[in-house]
Order: structure tokens, then sequence, then C-alpha cells
């Protein structure tokens, strides 16, 4: 079988890179598999940042190639970009390990698209992770798995590492719509050949029929990509879900994670902290079998309860809301 080439992306988290690569080099398949680490470019340093706003609230540039900070950090910021490129170029463990730095900033989401165009145009599948996810032993060898066993089933698009948590109430592998992204995942290039990256094209579509786009229940995708389009966004994930819900992708899932996402502790540029998608234990290894290529109904269910509670929900922020507005006998809102 081909073992799938790995993908790791890197910026500027050397402790991340390092964990994460660690994890990787101890899998079963590491010394079988090919190893590419793209490493991002440093932003240009555009000044000390003005004062906030009047009234409060944080400065943010609409260009993401400018970084607005003291001198100080920014030297901080430079030398830890050198030490993940040390990190990559250290890495053994694995077939091969190619290390690509990107001269300029591309930022994370133009990184991941043009990295996992590249390598699966050339291998016709790949595995990426971003570089805070720490995998057992057995995540490569369930991804490649997966890969063989649906490499002809059209349908199937993406298969994913993580699993939200739950209390193993799902079977050992399922299919969802939405794919996650932010665990490692891995696909093929007749999938990846659907991948649109026109924000307006998406829209376009959508636009009369967000309630379908929106499949947990809450606006935060059809926000996330409204947010591309009009520029306070840029990310690659929200085209990539669109381009496999308009083609009708499913995503492969494991009833259990293979994998945990350290980046959660506010050292990344678009998340805050959170410990909601932490995996408590997760599972060495999962096995694949063929199973039927449906949506499963249970999961459906959970995954839009389980987002239900989320802060980015809309409805968790209107109830939260109410309750301040209550104490002080205020109006509650819609």
């Amino acid at each position: 079988m081909l073992f799938a080439p790995i993908i790791v992306f890197a910026y500027d988290r050397p402790d991340h890179l390092r964990q994460t690569l660690a994890a990787l080099a101890k899998n079963d398949l590491a010394s079988q598999s090919v190893l590419y680490v793209f490493c991002d470019g440093a932003r240009e340093w555009g000044g000390e940042a003005p004062q906030p706003p009047e009234g409060g609230g944080n400065y943010i540039t609409k260009r993401y190639d400018v970084m607005h900070c003291f001198k100080e950090e920014y030297e901080a910021y430079l030398q830890r970009i050198v030490e993940v490129r040390a990190v990559a170029h250290t890495q053994t463990g694995f077939k091969e390990v190619h290390v690509i730095e990107r001269e300029k900033n591309i930022g994370l989401a133009d990184n991941i698209v043009g990295a996992v165009t590249e390598i699966v145009n050339q291998y016709g599948r790949v595995i990426a992770f971003e570089d805070d996810i720490i995998t057992t032993r057995g995540c490569l060898t369930y991804l490649n798995d997966a890969l063989e066993l649906y490499k002809d089933a059209e349908q199937v698009m993406h298969i994913s590492a993580w699993m939200y948590p739950n209390k193993g109430q799902f079977p050992v592998t399922f299919f969802y719509d939405s794919p996650y992204p932010a665990g490692g995942w891995a696909t093929w290039k007749r999938a990846w050949n659907h991948f649109n990256p026109d924000t307006a094209d998406h829209v376009r579509y959508w636009e009369n029929n967000w309630k379908e786009f929106d499949i947990e229940g809450e606006d935060y995708l059809s926000r996330q990509l409204l947010g591309n389009l009009n520029g306070t966004l840029k990310t690659w994930y929200i085209k990539w879900y669109s381009s496999m819900r308009r083609v009708g992708g499913l995503c492969l899932y494991p009833g259990t994670a293979m994998s945990n996402n350290i980046g959660w502790d506010n050292s990344g540029e678009t998340s805050l902290p959170n410990t909601r998608y932490n995996v408590a234990c997760p599972v060495e290894y999962t096995e694949v079998k063929r199973v039927p290529i449906v949506r499963n109904k249970k999961a459906y269910n959970y995954i839009r309860t389980w987002y239900s509670g989320h802060w980015y929900s809309k409805r968790y922020r209107i109830r939260f809301y109410n309750r301040i507005r209550r104490l002080f006998g205020l109006k509650s809102i819609k």
C-alpha cells in the first residue's frame, strides 16, 4: 500500500511543533512515511501598535502580512520563526524529511491550500496536521487504512483523525457532512480537485439557503463564509466545507479521537483559550472497515447539540445575555 505523505504546517510556535513532530515520529508508520514541513514566513513589522479606538477595543490590521507591536516583541517573534525552522530541519524518525521555508508570510490559509494542492497533485493522497496536534501511535495507520479502503468512493472526500468529545456512544467509524480540520485529516487528489477558493461563488450558491449551509443549527458557518467575503477573515476550511457540501461529499470520522489539539492555549492567532475541544483519552488506533456511506443521524443530532452550547452559538449568546439582563431587571432580547 502507498503510505500517504504527511504535511505539517508551522509558523512561530517551536514548542508546539516539537511536541507535534515527536508524537508523529512515534507512530507505527512514521519510518515508512515522507514528511513535509511547510514553514510560513515572518510578517513585516508595521511599527508600534496605535492606541486602541476611543471606547476601548483591540486594534486589528486588515493586512495579514503586517504586525504592529513593540520592537522587542517583534524581535522575539522573529527568533521563534528561526527556532521553528531549526526544529523542522533536525527532525528524524521518518523515511524522508523535507522542509519548505516560505520567504514571506502568506498566512495559514494560503499555506495550507498551496501545500495540500502541491503534495496531493504529486502523490494522489495526503495527510495533513497543523503544528499543535498530538497524535496517538496508530493515527497514521488509521488514516492510511481509510485512504486505501475508500480511495474509489467518490462521495468520501475527507478523513478526520479527531472526533468531538463523547462517551463512546458512536460506531467505530461513521460518516458526517462537515469535515473537521483541526485534529489531523487526509484526502485524495480526486476529492481536492473539487476545492473552490472563490468565496463569492460560494456565497452566491448558498445565499438563499443558509439554513442548509449551517448544518450544526447555528450561524457560525455562514458568518465565517461571509467574513471571508468582506475581508474580516481569511480562512480555508469554510471553502473546503462548502466545496464538499455542494457535491454531496462526506467525511469519515472515528468514534473516538486519535488526536488532541494543544493549540487552544491562546498561543495561536485565530483562537481564544478553550478546553471544550480537549479529548481526555484519545484511542491508540481505530480499525477501518467499510460502513454505509450515509450521514450518521446520531452524530448529526449530537454535533448540533454540542454546538448549541458553544460561545460562538448565537442561541447560546442570547441566553447568556438574557440571564445578565434579568439580573438587572431589564427586558430580554430576542
